[in-house]
């Protein structure tokens, strides 16, 4: 029986010196792992849509408990990606988030579009890297079900000023909120306050930016403004809430940091 899908390859292995494993994520099938034989050749016919990013269709079919490439047809290589390392890394990062998050047997056609998206701007160069970093993070958790409050303070409802993510509890406390200890059972000090909790300054433009990438359209996820002094405060808190719901870091995004220092 063969199985044709649309997807995203997110992970290759080499098998041998001819041979990779696929990792590719569809939109029908969520992840589905196969074996591309001979694509690892100079004249295979899988070999430019055998590599990593690249999205097309491919005909499967099933031996014994694994699927084995039998067509493929390219839609899109995201080659722009390969021309800087820094994109390259960020790209790596995005498919290794998928990689972990998308299991089998579970489409999850949200997901994959948020992904072809943001590899698309990568590539691109429209936005700044952190931009899109923070953007595909925001949404990306929220997607996962880790959907923070972000309309103003938790506690007293302030909508403007400076203000802090509370991480793990996903709501925003003011300033004034924050100082005093709000969410916390039992008294402590301002020292206390900050080490008990994952909290992430943020200014209000930065505030907004995070809101925007929860519940805009998809297609307007990066249609937004930011001044360069608030970039790093949406791009921290967007990372931390992302990792730490995970409850993982990855390599890629360890690698993509030292590329961009």
């Amino acid at each position: 029986m063969l199985t044709e899908v649309k997807g995203l390859v997110i992970r290759t292995v080499n098998l041998s010196d001819n041979d990779k494993l696929l990792t590719i994520f569809t939109e029908e099938h969520g992840k589905i792992t196969a074996v591309a034989n001979g694509s690892r050749v100079l004249k295979s016919r899988y070999l430019a849509a055998a590599q990593l990013f690249c999205y097309g269709s491919y005909v499967l079919y099933k031996k014994g408990d694994r699927y084995w490439v039998r067509e493929v047809s390219l839609i899109e290589s995201f080659f722009d990606l390969r021309s800087d390392l820094a994109r390259t890394a960020l790209a790596a990062y995005v498919c290794d988030v998928a990689d972990d998050v998308v299991e089998e047997n579970a489409p999850d056609k949200e997901f994959l579009r948020l992904v072809l998206n943001t590899l698309y701007a990568t590539a691109n160069g429209q936005h700044p890297l952190p931009k899109i970093k923070a953007a595909f993070e925001m949404r990306a958790a929220c997607i996962l079900g880790f959907m923070p409050m972000l309309q103003g303070c938790h506690y007293c409802g302030r909508t403007d000023g400076d203000f802090f993510l509370d991480i793990m509890n996903g709501v925003v406390l003011c300033s004034e909120c924050h100082r005093n200890g709000e969410g916390i059972d039992v008294p402590l000090t301002a020292e206390d306050i900050c080490t008990s909790r994952i909290i992430c300054p943020l200014s209000s433009s930065a505030l907004a930016a995070l809101l925007y990438a929860s519940v805009c359209p998809m297609q307007r996820l990066l249609s937004f403004r930011l001044d360069e002094a608030d970039m790093p405060l949406f791009s921290a808190s967007a990372e931390k809430y992302l990792l730490n719901h995970l409850e993982r870091g990855f390599k890629s995004l360890d690698f993509y940091k030292q590329v961009c220092d």
